[in-house]
Order: C-alpha cells, then structure tokens, then sequence
C-alpha cells in the first residue's frame, strides 16, 4: 500500500467530462432535496422565482440565489430557529453532531453532522492527508478540540489512515507551549497538525526553555498548517529558517466548516486541491456574482453535492480567489483553487485590489522580510500609493534605504503600484489585535 499514489485512483484522476457529469447529477439531486426539506432554501427559491426544474445544467446555477450566513442570521433571528430553517432532517432522530462555524467575520452559524454526512465528509480528509504522504503507522501530534466542525472529519481521517495521534491541549497560549515541547522531545511526532500560530508558540517557547530548534523538530517529515492563515513563501521560510523543516514539507491547509468544504496542497505546491466529486466549486464576481473565468479573481463560491442534514448551495465564503482544471503535475484531475484572502482586508491603489498575501509572497525572497507587517488605509479608497510598515528582521539588513528600494521597484514592477515604505524598530510598533499582527489598518476611523 506504500507505493499506492492516490487514495481513490479512480475519482482523483477522472476525466473533466467525467467529473462534470456526476457533478451535474449531484446537484440536481440537491437542489431537489434543499427545495423540498429546508424551509430556508424553499423560501431562497421562491423569492428568486427558481424551481427545481429550472435547473437542467450546471450552467444553470446562475438562476439560484446565492447563500451566505448573514441569510442564516436574519431567519434565525426572526423565527428563533437556531439553523435558520437550513436543517432538512429530523433533529432528534439523524443528527450526529452539531458544530458552529469560526465566525471570523460575525456571529458564528450553526450547522450539522447526519453520521453519513460525516463519513463521506471524511473522505476529503482521507484523500487529501494521503496526498501530501500521510502513511499508516506514521505518527502525528494534534492540537484540536472538537469545537470546531473540521475536526469531526480529522478524528475519524486520521483513525482511518492508521495514524498514531499525540493529542493534547487545543489553545496557542505560550503557558502551554511547554507541553508541546515536551511531546515533540520525547514522543517525536513525524507530523504536526496544527495552526501555524501554533507552530510559532511552539518555537519561541522551545527558544526560552534552551531548546536546540533543529533538533527538536528533526524528528518531524510533514508539517500541516494554515487552517485559516494563509501560508505564504514567508511563512515557509521563516519556518524553514527556525526549525529546518524544507518549504516543499510545509503544507498548507483550509476550507469553510458551514459546507463542511475542505483543500490542501499536494507535493507541487501550486494551488490547493479539493474534491471535485463532493463539491462544485466556483469563482464568482464579488458584486454581480456572475461566474468567472478559470484564472480570474472572484469570490470562492461552493455547492455540497452530498449534505443530508445542513447541505448549503452557492454558499459565498467571502475569500477571494481564482481557480484551475487544469491537470495537476502530481496527476490529479480536480480543481484547484488558490486563496488571496477576504475582501475585507484588502487594499485599493489606484483601482487595483491587492491582498497581504500578495504582498507578503512578493517581497518573500528580500533578506531581512518578514509576515510582521501592516498596510495603512490613510484616506478612503482608492489609495495614490501603497503605504506600508514592516518589522523587519535586523540582522539580515545590511542597508535599510537599499532594503526599501529593493521592496518598492518589486511593488511597482509587479504590482504596478509606488509605495511608501517605513521600517519599524520591533514588532511592537505593529498595531495588533488579540495576537494578530493587523495585516490592514484603516486610519479613516480614527475621527
């Protein structure tokens, strides 16, 4: 089983015609299903003017009203329905399990398991884990509580993988950060499941307890991070640099929990695969919501093909981001999508949209770069120029004015924006919040 490239062989590397049709057949089976057994999505279709008949191709989606939770948090608040009318199964009779989602941007919505929504969910997680070389009998330190509605799927993935889990406390606080330590000194886990946060908490507390950082992570092969952050070649870098760990062993890791949707990078590390036959995935314009090109920047908008008891259509995660069919160089078929980040947290120059992230892979390869940065909204949009401080690391800069010419001719070159770049003393010059560096700051609302 060892040489076995693909978990599932025959749906990771279907044709397009293929995956295609048994999309179309699935989601013609949910819309069906929602139109008849969710109040919430009935009420949707009938205000949009849509019936199930209606919709006869994939092309078809555009008649269906797009989803996204302030809709679950108005009906909840107005009927007292904690789903919003988005639960299709008997609450006390199919559910499993009931999860809330982050709520990064608001009150958290709530959605839930059937055991075998659970079970096929899990499937992503299985195919996707295998993909970037988790193995039986490998061993993994997780840092998750079950609060979150991913980590359903992660137990019961890594259980059927034949993974040996090191499970301990799910917080990124530095007074646990010995604990973490100790496991990675004395259990010596080959792969580490966990936020990038925590992976950071785990650095500087192993720095003040006299660890040597090489050391104690020589032990690890994959390391699992994101989930929610984006990783970036700074990132990987960084981490590469602290603990030896190479960049092409650093994966990143996502979804949105409401659609149970979930992606990951493989080994060529271009653009995150998802499962194709579990999810129809879109890029939509922000505004219009019409469907956009392949390579064209949108909003990621997903479908579940398969959901019996919260199953969410055109759901509108608000990220931005653009994917791919194109066959992947590691031999899978099913599309990519590459996350620029939320909407929210961009910056407009000039008309131009750019995102952290952009900035932050950009500028990854100047010695002395760091995540440690903030972009100032000084006026409302558009802004004339790009202004930006970073808390760069000091003892890779040999000339600061030499460091900033570098950074503002890769701006204007790449992104065709000017800039104005300051470098700060120390990270805490950085404005944050809670113990996230603002990657925006809006100084409009500093009346």
């Amino acid at each position: 089983m060892e040489k076995i490239k693909y978990w599932n062989p025959t749906i990771e590397t279907m044709s397009r015609k293929e995956i295609e049709e048994l999309q179309l057949k699935k989601i013609l089976a949910q819309v069906n299903y929602v139109y008849h057994y969710s109040p919430f999505y009935r009420k949707k279709f009938d205000e949009a003017g849509v019936k199930p008949s209606d919709v006869k191709s994939l092309k078809d989606m555009d008649k269906l009203p797009m989803t996204y939770k302030d809709d679950l948090r108005a009906e909840r608040a107005k009927t007292g329905d904690p789903f919003g009318g988005a639960l299709c199964v008997p609450l006390d009779e199919k559910v499993i399990t009931i999860n809330a989602s982050t709520g990064t941007t608001g009150i958290p919505s709530i959605f839930a398991y059937t055991w075998e929504d659970l079970t096929v969910a899990t499937e992503q997680e299985v195919r996707l884990k295998w993909m970037r070389g988790w193995r039986p009998g490998m061993s993994a330190l997780v840092t998750a509580f079950r609060w979150h509605g991913y980590v359903q799927q992660a137990y019961l993935g890594l259980d059927q993988l034949g993974i040996k889990i090191f499970y301990d406390v799910g917080y990124p606080l530095p007074n646990y950060g010995a604990k973490y330590v100790y496991n990675l000194k004395y259990l010596r886990p080959q792969v580490i499941l966990a936020p990038t946060l925590m992976v950071y908490t785990m650095i500087e507390v192993a720095k003040k307890m006299g660890e040597d950082l090489k050391k104690l992570f020589e032990c690890v092969k994959l390391l699992d991070i994101g989930y929610g952050d984006i990783v970036t070649k700074t990132v990987k870098r960084r981490l590469e640099d602290e603990t030896g760990i190479p960049p092409e062993k650093i994966y990143d890791w996502g979804g949105c929990a409401d659609p149970l949707w979930y992606y990951g990078d493989c080994e060529m590390h271009v653009g995150n695969h998802q499962c194709d036959d579990l999810f129809l995935l879109e890029i939509r314009d922000l505004k219009t919501h019409e469907l956009m090109a392949e390579g064209e920047r949108g909003e990621v908008v997903v479908s579940n093909l398969f959901a019996k008891a919260t199953p969410f259509l055109k759901w509108g995660t608000e990220d931005t981001g653009f994917m791919t069919t194109e066959t992947c160089g590691c031999g899978r078929t099913h599309s990519r999508v590459t996350i620029l980040g939320r909407e929210a947290f961009a910056v407009n120059v000039l008309g131009k949209i750019i995102f952290p992230s952009e900035v932050e892979n950009l500028l990854a390869d100047i010695p002395g770069f760091t995540e440690w940065f903030t972009i100032y909204k000084y006026k409302p949009f558009p802004l004339d120029l790009l202004k930006m401080k970073i808390a760069v690391d000091w003892t890779k800069i040999k000339d600061p004015e030499i460091f900033k010419k570098e950074a503002s001719e890769k701006l204007k070159q790449k992104l065709g924006v000017d800039s104005e770049i300051e470098l700060a003393k120390s990270i805490s010059e950085l404005p944050t919040v809670g113990h996230k560096i603002i990657k925006l700051m809006d100084l409009t609302k500093k009346k």
